[in-house]
């Protein structure tokens, strides 16, 4: 599944991940983590901003108020909304996989989902052939 709001390509087909960079066997992956590297980060940043406003606020100029008003909401909009794509695999420790996809969180968990259904499929197939 490929999505508009990610940077780079995510497809899930034939037992692989396939990412614009790298592509893993499901049956290696371990973890798939959607996280908001920024969040922290960016809500501090709105803070300060809206810190700066507060106490200067009787020295700004209305446009300026605005100004750090509008900075402070971009800050914490963009940090709560930009994620990091993780795919972990015991396997592969201390190998850099962490940063396969950014995008959209809310892209980005749609993506994770998928994966896990796909994870789920291949582990219930292959339990299904052990039985037999």
């Amino acid at each position: 599944m490929s999505s508009k709001t990610i940077i780079g390509s995510v497809s899930v087909e034939n037992g692989a991940i396939t990412t614009h960079r790298d592509s893993y066997l499901l049956s290696n992956l371990s973890v798939v983590s959607v996280r908001r590297p920024f969040l922290a980060s960016s809500v501090f940043l709105g803070a300060g901003f809206s810190g700066f406003g507060i106490a200067f606020g009787d020295l700004l100029y209305a446009g300026e108020k605005l100004s750090v008003i509008g900075l402070s909401a971009v800050a914490i909009f963009l940090g709560s909304q930009i994620g990091q794509l993780s795919l972990l695999s015991r396997d592969l420790k201390g190998s850099e996989l962490s940063s396969a996809v950014w995008g959209w969180h809310s892209s980005l968990q749609s993506i994770r989902m998928d994966i896990v259904s796909a994870l789920h499929r291949t582990n219930h197939t292959r339990s299904e052939g052990e039985i037999s």
